[in-house]
């Protein structure tokens, strides 16, 4: 059995399967002509496909592309992969789509599933009837980690994050759920946004779509009745029940007015002009 699988996979033809997943949804396909049950789960058929996978010393360069059929045109019959490119249209997802391209032989005894690249969606780009999603290693992302505190008047630290150098505000603590009451563009009005002691603008805004996915937006400004979102959502309309949060200013005042001032990151004391600019550092 071993040595007919290893002549499978030199001179067979693999079966691509790709998987999708965004929080606790998941979406799985297989590029051939008829659903199949693969792995104990069912991939289906679509006519789906992807770059050969680019392995270099770069790695941050080793993108992928993967195209997809989707209908932008509402009179026309949705392909299966329809549900999928929803997640980029009409609007990008506040979070990560990760990416699994994997690879079978439909004909060998135990049905083995290879794992041949991992990433994430970076950009989508829409054609006619068809969607390609340029997929990134997860070390083509910058992240900065472990930095050390800076030294800074301001509070350097992330609103609402935890742990012995985070600032340890509790977001329920501070989150409203209102229903909005009209819904302009980007602007949402609800009686319930004035008056607030602490303003939105900076903070975001939450909401569970009809799919079960937890939209998260960004709120740019927050003037009486009124916030102003960076970004758009499907699903959002008036009516809908939302949660809301304020963000901070990262000023001891700031801090301060959340009763939080143990964990402030900012120098109070630090000058804000440098005491030995223009004076020479050398004696002799």
């Amino acid at each position: 059995m071993f040595k007919d699988f290893e002549l499978s996979r030199r001179g067979g033809k693999p079966t691509h399967l790709f998987r999708f997943a965004r929080q606790g949804k998941t979406w799985r396909f297989a590029a051939t002509d008829r659903d199949i049950v693969v792995g104990g789960f069912t991939w289906l058929a679509a006519p789906i496909a992807r770059e050969e996978i680019k392995q270099t010393v770069e790695t941050a360069q080793d993108s992928l592309k993967v195209t997809l059929p989707y209908n932008r045109d509402a009179n026309n019959t949705d392909p299966v992969t329809q549900s999928l490119g929803d997640n980029w249209h009409p609007y990008i997802p506040s979070d990560t789509v990760a990416v699994a391209c994997m690879a079978t032989h439909l004909g060998d005894p135990d049905q083995e599933i290879i794992v041949e690249w991992l990433g994430q969606v970076g950009q989508p780009k829409f054609t006619d009837g068809q969607l390609e999603l340029t997929c990134v290693t997860a070390s083509s992302i910058g992240k900065a980690q472990r930095q050390g505190a800076k030294w800074q008047i301001a509070c350097w630290k992330t609103v609402y994050s935890t742990g012995p150098r985070g600032c340890n505000l509790l977001k329920s603590a501070f989150s409203i759920t209102v229903a909005v009451d009209e819904i302009n563009g980007l602007s949402l009005s609800a009686a319930a946004f004035a008056g607030l002691d602490l303003s939105l603008a900076g903070g975001g805004l939450e909401f569970t779509d009809s799919n079960g996915l937890i939209q998260r937006l960004s709120i740019m400004a927050h003037d009486g009745s009124t916030i102003v979102l960076l970004s758009g959502a499907a699903g959002l309309a008036a009516g809908l029940t939302v949660t809301v949060y304020p963000g901070c200013q990262r000023t001891w005042a700031a801090c301060a007015d959340r009763d939080n001032t143990i964990n402030y990151g900012g120098a109070i004391y630090k000058p804000v002009q440098n005491p030995y600019s223009g004076q020479s550092m050398s004696w002799g």
